[in-house]
């Protein structure tokens, strides 16, 4: 396994999340963000990353590998249309399968501020497997299925709670 860290994300990062959110498997199993420049990367690092902690004491960080190599994001999301914020990763398709993700995850639901919430949620599309069992080998259980987005397409809905 390869060793690696979390870290806040910068308007440096755009060219990487350019990439990141535009790969088939970001497409496929989390949808189209629209992020296809390096300025609209950098507006999506301002409200997902800087202004989401600064809102909510809580966001993403992009996870990097110990050379410094960012490889993925993970953090937590606060949706409108659901009352506890959720888990919610991604991971460029060459370093899946490596358990990367699941450290990451790992790293985050160690840190203070996400153990005081005490119970968490994940969100996952139906068809995304591996997302489905990373969240399980965190402890998370699937609840039911929830529709909120505008595509009206079932999510798989799982809790964790005991952080």
């Amino acid at each position: 396994m390869l060793d690696i860290y979390l870290r806040a994300g910068h308007p440096d990062d755009a060219t990487f999340i350019v990439e990141l959110l535009n790969q088939a498997t970001f497409l496929e199993h989390i949808g189209n963000k629209n992020i296809n420049t390096p300025a609209q990367a950098e507006h999506y690092i301002q409200q997902n990353f800087v202004n989401s902690h600064q809102q909510f004491g809580f966001g993403s960080y992009i996870v990097c590998l110990s050379d410094g190599t960012p490889v993925g994001m993970v953090g937590l999301f606060q949706r409108d249309a659901l009352a506890i914020p959720d888990l919610g990763f991604a991971l460029l398709a060459k370093y899946e399968g490596k358990g990367i993700t699941t450290s990451a995850a790992k790293l985050l639901l160690a840190k203070k501020h996400v153990l005081d919430f005490g119970i968490l949620t994940a969100i996952t599309s139906q068809t995304n497997i591996g997302s489905q069992k990373v969240l399980q080998k965190l402890g998370f259980e699937y609840i039911g299925d929830v529709i909120i987005n505008e595509d009206n397409q079932p999510l798989k809905l799982l809790l964790k709670s005991k952080l």
